[in-house]
């Protein structure tokens, strides 16, 4: 295969593999599964490289990572592709079940493979597969969410991708175990979920009794998915904004408790006084400590910032953005509020 360019990359906080393709004789290129975070990289691989990127191909809308789809689209000529079912307007090309790419002298076959969501598509090219989050190494995407169904992806492993040759590599979305690619082969000999000829039942009843938890950055990641990965669409669904710092209201912030990061960025004594705090809130002192925090931090994280009345937690948002955060909120008001509306507070 010395005519084909083939790079499996990795992003380490969603455990993700984007890989890219390439015709060597035409440098026209594809790039799949792009994360937002590893972004220049990726085009600086692509540069270096001398690639004509034409397409950014998505195995499915994303629950666990925001895209970089809408990012490397403005630094090229390439257009985006998706399912059809995801029924996304900004997307360039809708993709059909065996729908044919050209990809310089070769091509991209698009497979759709629902079952880990109604609209997952793999991509078949030159002996690989990249089977997103259907078909992974010993496993499979999990269908208790995004109109996952357990039998739709049982037909589309049994019916569609077990019946590639068994010398096929094949090459997921992710891997949280330090594997990089299997064989159709292989799985349909090892993989414990649906291989050794499993009936459609046996893999239905392994499904319903799995035990997941929610991605981390699912409500953040899919409705930035849905605009191509654009963060001004996850910006509108907070329109609240004070002096241009995004700004939550007290019931806002309660609503959120336990699915959300809250940093009372108050003194110890605050913290623990008559005002009390919000619980699961983490306390981290505004100043040095608190900028030290941030430093080592997640930019994608979601986190909202208390103090007792909204302008040192103002100034917690104002650094957190400085230091290139995404998601990140001053609560209206502060502990002052949350009291006078007689919200819950912690120990």
């Amino acid at each position: 295969m010395k005519d084909i360019l083939f790079y499996q990359l990795f992003e380490s906080q969603s455990s993700t593999y984007t890989y890219l393709i390439a015709d060597m004789e035409t440098k026209e290129a594809a790039i799949i599964d792009p994360v937002w975070e590893t972004v220049d990289r990726d085009l600086k691989l692509i540069r270096e490289l001398g690639l004509y990127l034409m397409y950014i191909l998505e195995t499915h809308i994303h629950a666990d990572h925001i895209t970089g789809a809408s990012e490397i689209r403005k630094n090229t000529m390439a257009q985006t592709a998706v399912s059809a079912l995801t029924e996304i307007d900004c997307v360039d090309i809708l993709l059909e079940d065996g729908r044919i790419l050209p990809l310089g002298n070769k091509n991209i076959k698009a497979i759709a493979t629902p079952g880990h969501t109604n609209a997952c598509m793999s991509f078949l090219f030159e002996g690989m597969v990249f089977t997103g989050d259907s078909l992974l190494i010993r496993g499979t995407g999990r269908t208790d969410f995004q109109e996952g169904s357990a039998s739709k992806l049982y037909d589309s492993i049994i019916q569609k991708l077990f019946s590639l040759p068994d010398e096929t590599k094949v090459y997921p979305a992710h891997d949280y175990k330090g594997l990089t690619s299997t064989t159709i082969g292989l799985e349909k000999r090892l993989n414990p979920r649906i291989g050794g000829n499993r009936s459609k039942e046996e893999f239905q009843k392994i499904m319903e009794e799995l035990q997941f938890t929610t991605p981390k950055k699912m409500h953040l990641a899919l409705p930035a998915n849905t605009g191509c990965g654009s963060l001004e669409i996850v910006r509108t669904m907070n329109p609240q904004s004070i002096s241009g710092i995004p700004t939550v209201l007290n019931e806002d912030v309660f609503k959120k408790i336990g699915n959300i990061k809250i940093i009372d960025v108050r003194s110890p004594d605050e913290f623990h006084g008559e005002l009390g705090h919000i619980r699961t809130s983490q306390l981290v002192t505004l100043g040095p400590d608190l900028t030290k925090y941030l430093e080592a931090g997640d930019r994608f994280e979601e986190i909202i910032f208390v103090c007792r009345s909204g302008k040192r937690s103002k100034q917690a948002t104002e650094e957190s953005i400085r230091l290139g955060y995404k998601f990140t909120s001053n609560m209206a008001g502060g502990m002052v509020n949350w009291n006078e509306k007689y919200l819950p507070r912690g120990e």
